[in-house]
């Protein structure tokens, strides 16, 4: 019994089947929670579990059963990337390249099924190899999380904000609106020739100050987030040579400041669900609208590994109603929130609109796009598709502001902004051009606080952002900020370089 189980059991097809989970899991440790990757893997050895079993009781050989199921994984996962690997220099048709792939799992079924080999040193071989892949990726994973909080709590020390006087007594609800990537005027008209000034015109009618030629502090998410959500600048603590790693500042946005002192000051924390894992949820949030579509399925991981796999000429197809159906739901619980709860609201919604995947025409139309992943950088390919996801992101919130502003009792005070400009394609990191820079700094930053002279708006960033809330509601001795803009090169991580004069 235990020399059949022996023979039965081969290691690497189990290896294989998880490494492209643990390999994407490695490059994104900070972007992922390990309980959406443990269930992921889950699904998966399960179903290796089942293909191994299924194909070791129709061959003899039950190594060749084994060296079958790994060859089938192999080309199962790796089909994706050698379609875009092939197609970034020449246009070819899936057709093609999945008769190749098909054509080379049919042969090495043939063949393993006629050998007579006993195939136990290549088991050994095999077996190595896939464990030295899943080392090296897990070894990437333990660096990462190491480095990422090794200096969190230095960085991550807000600039003291003090309340200096008793509470309001009437506190009005908060919205916090992050519009992924929606750019300014200039660059509208410039990069698209589009004016915008229907949607400004709305906003000013109805009381907004819209900062002029507005600029972000940081050119991506991560960076821009972290930095608005904790109401200060990225510092680099001397010594450390990537003191600003994507896990510091994700952890950053998930335990932010902003969110704290809402919560100090007895209001509701209302998150809506991103999509984006360091936005989906917080602990410290109250509520997480439309957190039903927080499920595995709905997941970066599952979207990037299919998406690479031989489901790539159907995975958007997969995957397009669920990304639809999350946004519209947001921005119905968006229009309805102030009605759910007695207690004043602070509510944050960070929604991919405009940025990519382009899943709505102008007028909410269903769009199948070219790509589902968040991390695609489109824009230059589809530009159409970015212009027709503001347009739909320009009607939806000119709807919703109008109903918040008509049915709530006390005046609220409303942000939107976008977190960084254009998602374009930047050719060398280490030395942007000017256009450059002005299209990925540029961005919409709109104010509607009550009271507020528009003076105090004049050039404001969003690291600023919050701190005049917190002054007018509440009285905070908080001191502004420089509204100064900084790149960070991705080859020397620590490297923040001013480009405010650049910009201005």
């Amino acid at each position: 019994m235990k020399n059949n189980l022996k023979e039965f059991f081969t290691l690497h097809p189990f290896l294989f089947s998880i490494f492209p989970v643990i390999f994407i899991f490695s490059i994104n440790s900070q972007e992922i929670k390990f309980e959406e990757v443990f269930i992921f893997l889950s699904i998966v050895l399960i179903l290796t579990f089942g293909v191994v079993f299924g194909l070791a009781s129709i061959f003899r050989n039950k190594k060749a059963a084994g060296f079958v199921a790994s060859i089938g994984f192999f080309l199962f996962f790796l089909y994706g990337h050698i379609y875009n690997l092939v197609t970034s220099s020449i246009e070819i048709r899936h057709i093609f390249v999945m008769s190749v792939f098909i054509g080379f799992f049919i042969i090495s079924i043939i063949y393993f099924a006629r050998t007579q080999r006993k195939l136990n040193d290549a088991t050994k071989i095999v077996n190595g190899i896939a464990v030295v892949l899943i080392i090296i990726s897990g070894t990437n994973i333990i660096s990462d999380n190491i480095q990422g909080n090794y200096s969190l709590d230095i960085i991550s020390t807000p600039q003291e904000i003090k309340p200096i006087s008793s509470q309001i007594s009437e506190k009005p609800d908060v919205y916090y609106i992050i519009l992924d990537a929606y750019a300014g005027d200039d660059v509208l008209n410039d990069y698209f020739g589009y004016d915008n000034n229907e949607f400004i015109s709305f906003l000013k009618e109805n009381n907004f100050y819209v900062v002029p030629s507005a600029q972000t502090n940081y050119p991506t998410t991560t960076l821009s987030l972290a930095s608005s959500l904790n109401m200060k600048h990225l510092e680099c603590v001397q010594g450390l040579e990537s003191c600003i790693t994507p896990g510091i500042a994700y952890q950053m946005i998930q335990n932010n400041e902003v969110m704290k002192k809402f919560n100090g000051e007895g209001y509701t924390i209302i998150n809506s669900y991103s999509g984006w894992p360091p936005t989906r949820n917080f602990d410290i949030a109250d509520s997480n609208l439309c957190g039903r579509y927080s499920g595995i399925m709905n997941s970066e991981l599952v979207i990037t590994v299919i998406s690479n796999s031989i489901l790539n000429p159907i995975y958007v197809k997969l995957f397009e109603d669920v990304k639809r159906e999350q946004i519209l739901c947001v921005l119905s619980e968006l229009e309805e929130v102030h009605h759910k709860y007695d207690e004043p609201i602070f509510v944050f919604s960070h929604l991919l609109l405009p940025h990519s995947p382009y899943v709505f025409g102008p007028n909410g139309e269903e769009v199948s796009p070219e790509k589902l992943e968040i991390a695609w950088e489109g824009l230059e390919n589809d530009k159409e598709g970015y212009l027709n996801q503001l347009k739909f992101a320009n009607k939806k919130f000119t709807q919703i502001i109008t109903r918040i502003l008509a049915e709530s009792e006390i005046p609220p005070i409303i942000i939107i902004q976008g977190d960084h400009g254009l998602k374009s394609k930047i050719e060398d990191w280490s030395k942007p051009t000017d256009k450059e820079l002005q299209e990925r700094f540029s961005i919409l930053n709109a104010y509607h606080v009550p009271n507020e002279k528009e003076s105090t708006f004049q050039n404001i960033t969003p690291v600023n952002s919050i701190r005049i809330v917190m002054k007018e509601l509440f009285n905070y001795e908080s001191e502004m900020l420089s509204d100064s803009s900084y790149w960070l090169n991705r080859d020397s991580p620590a490297n923040f370089e001013e480009v405010s004069s650049i910009l201005r």
